[in-house]
């Protein structure tokens, strides 16, 4: 985790720094090591929030846009299921960053759990993405609407749109550049695609403006419309 509290303050990690977690008050430890992101860690035991994962400097670099207080913010349920999100708005809406592979029904969990929520997937973890990404591209012709080329494609099309097309509403892959693909619902099969700039992406979040989408319009010559 980025942050623990200590003297009441939600703090970064240091070196033998100690803290408590800001979900469920167990102590913590500054880790801070070569490798990985300075973090901290639960004492001897396991994460209380498991579904958790090891933060890496691609999602240290992502929360890095938002308000801190934003960031890694404990979430109860009506049941007292405890889960911190990584970005959380006091509005309601959830940002999720996902770089390890995760299995269908836990996004379907996490995703009702959350109600509310944007999903960001790491598209640089596995090399085969990017370019059945690019080949997909190569085979659609887009639609400009508003200055955006939005592409009609299908949910099976590549790895990345089986395992996300047809389980969120929307969705976004990082590719490593300075734009977020995002991926909306469509019709049946269909999913329309689009990209945004990363920051102004963030902007748009951290501002609260409502975000793209692409929904069906009339007349039926014109069958879609952009919507900020």
């Amino acid at each position: 985790m980025r942050f623990a509290v200590v003297n009441d303050q939600r703090i970064e990690a240091s070196p033998g720094a100690k803290g408590l977690c800001p979900a469920c008050g167990a102590e913590m430890v500054a880790k801070c090591g070569d490798k990985n992101v300075w973090h901290w860690a639960h004492k001897g035991r396991l994460h209380c929030d498991h579904w958790w994962e090891n933060e890496t400097a691609w999602h240290r670099a992502w929360k890095s846009q938002f308000p801190i207080e934003w960031q890694e913010v404990p979430t109860r349920d009506g049941t007292g299921e405890l889960h911190i999100a990584d970005i959380k708005r006091d509005d309601g809406l959830v940002v999720e960053f996902q770089n390890s592979p995760i299995k269908p029904a836990e996004v379907v969990t996490r995703t009702r759990f959350y109600g509310n929520i944007v999903w960001i997937i790491n598209g640089t973890r596995r090399k085969s993405d990017l370019p059945q990404y690019r080949e997909m591209i190569s085979y659609h012709r887009p639609q400009r609407f508003g200055g955006v080329d939005i592409y009609t494609v299908y949910a099976h099309e590549t790895r990345l749109l089986k395992e996300w097309g047809s389980i969120v509403p929307y969705v976004g892959f990082d590719f490593g550049d300075d734009t977020l693909c995002l991926l909306t619902n469509g019709q049946s099969e269909l999913r329309y695609l689009f990209n945004i700039q990363k920051d102004k992406f963030a902007k748009m979040i951290a501002e609260k403006e409502p975000l793209p989408v692409v929904v069906l319009g009339q007349p039926k010559s014109n069958r879609y419309r952009w919507r900020r």
